[in-house]
């Protein structure tokens, strides 16, 4: 494993030369990863740990972050003493600081002043939108952020840009966008054509059907994600069919089950939204005149706890129907994503044939690289198994270390997407590290970042100077 964690230093210091940001040398880079690593392998009061560790200046100024700085913004709070970065003293405040809010700061120019000297918070906003839950935050303001979230399995970012990672004692360089890919979308658009169409006539533009169908398959996306994520975040594996005529005489059902909540929440999520939007943007049109109508006003308001509210029926929807996978055996679901059953059972005798690599075979189609079956255990075969003899299925497929792959048929070829991408992160790729290039080069350095957007105190310092400044009148008044 010493050797991955090598490769794995080597890659992230040229793509960090790449970008051309501050960065540690590369010792200083392998010491950082094989501890974060060796902290994955070890337990505290029996539980393994989760951290997210944070490579960062101390000395960073102020203006080194956004010209805008709103409330939420990641702070790097020090701690009372620096102390040196230990597998035992990471492991330790792991427990203290919860990789969902918060990150631990490092710091070092040699491999022996690597030390820990402060604490990375407001991060909420970012996991958030990173795990698909919700709009984007700020990102982790330092040069590099590790996340581990299980045994040998962590993750390196800059910027919501992802460096490389460990997964399943495997080298990770770059995940495959195979939910995104236009072989799985054009299996399931068929089936999302009468919803967008009646969300556009429902907001009065019949003829922007096309514009609904995309966003309800990028939120048809966002909930296998989730799913993925959740199964994932369990540490048991499991798997998910989705189908629209399932081969019943193939299947035991163990528990049928009609939930159709999670597909209807998706559909009505995207028209909640929608009106929502299409409601403040009148009331914007509006405003330009002088005069906005109460009722307006009123209909956006109603307009957007609607949306709130179905975001959160969404968001306990993807909770029990990841739950479902817990049980031994499969989720049975429809295209769009109605629950049929779960605990089912695939029936054996079904022969799986050539498999070929869904990312290679998008490429080349049946001169792509061929995936050896016998590598993978029951689950994976299992599905594999069915989804040659019903070529409308998509099978996915949740491993205990982490990994999840897609299986779906092609014509009629067999093909398997591996390291399948779920995160909501920016690949490393020639476009993006140019965003972040220029991103820099055009950033505006203030000798004082513009604090929020009103002219109210921003900090409890401000607010307090007021009474010294104005003693006795209130602000404003």
């Amino acid at each position: 494993m010493t050797g991955l964690v090598d490769r794995l230093a080597k890659t992230i210091d040229g793509r960090v030369r790449t970008i051309g940001c501050e960065r540690p040398s590369l010792s200083v880079l392998k010491v950082l990863l094989e501890t974060a690593y060796h902290s994955t392998l070890r337990t505290e009061e029996g539980r393994f740990i989760r951290s997210g560790i944070t490579y960062m200046n101390p000395r960073i100024r102020p203006e080194d972050g956004p010209a805008m700085r709103r409330a939420d913004y990641p702070g790097a709070w020090p701690l009372g003493r620096q102390v040196p970065l230990t597998v035992e003293r990471l492991v330790k405040l792991a427990r203290a600081i919860d990789i969902w809010s918060g990150s631990i700061a490092v710091y070092g120019t040699k491999p022996s002043d690597l030390h820990i000297w402060g604490v990375i918070d407001q991060l909420v906003q970012a996991n958030i939108s990173l795990h698909q839950e919700g709009a984007g935050g700020f990102q982790n303001p330092g040069i590099l952020a590790i996340t581990t979230e299980g045994v040998g399995d962590l993750t390196v970012y800059h910027h919501g840009i992802f460096l490389g990672g460990l997964r399943g004692h495997q080298l990770l360089l770059r995940e495959n966008d195979a939910l995104g890919a236009g072989m799985v979308g054009e299996s399931i658009l068929p089936y999302l054509e009468r919803p967008a169409e009646a969300i556009a006539r429902v907001l009065g533009s019949a003829d922007a059907s096309v514009s609904q169908m995309g966003k309800l398959i990028n939120a048809w996306i966002n909930a296998v994600s989730r799913l993925c994520i959740g199964l994932r975040r369990f540490g048991t594996g499991g798997s998910f069919l989705i189908t629209p005529s399932p081969q019943w005489n193939h299947l035991e059902v163990g528990y049928k089950f009609a939930y159709d909540r999670l597909g209807d929440a998706i559909i009505l999520n995207v028209l909640d939204e929608e009106y929502s939007r299409e409601s403040r943007a009148h009331i914007h049109d509006d405003g330009k005149n002088g005069f906005i109508p109460t009722h307006m006003v009123l209909e956006s308001s109603f307009a957007d706890t609607d949306a709130e509210d179905r975001q959160r029926e969404l968001a306990g929807a993807v909770k029990i129907v990841t739950s479902l996978a817990l049980v031994d055996g499969l989720v049975l679901l429809s295209p769009l994503l109605h629950v049929r059953g779960f605990g089912v059972k695939i029936g054996t005798g079904l022969q799986v044939g050539t498999v070929y690599d869904g990312a290679d075979f998008v490429r080349r189609g049946t001169k792509a690289k061929k995936i050896d079956p016998s590598r993978f255990g029951t689950r994976h075969n299992s599905i594999l198994r069915y989804c040659r003899l019903d070529r409308g299925a998509v099978g996915v497929v949740v491993s205990q270390d982490g990994h999840v792959r897609i299986v779906m048929s092609a014509g009629r070829s067999l093909v398997l997407w591996d390291n399948v991408k779920l995160l909501s992160y920016q690949p490393f790729t020639k476009t993006t590290v140019k965003l972040i290039q220029d991103w820099v080069s055009n950033h505006e350095r203030t000798k004082r970042p513009h604090l929020g957007y009103t002219d109210t105190p921003k900090t409890l310092t401000a607010l307090l100077r007021v009474l010294d400044e104005h003693p006795g009148r209130a602000r404003g008044v």
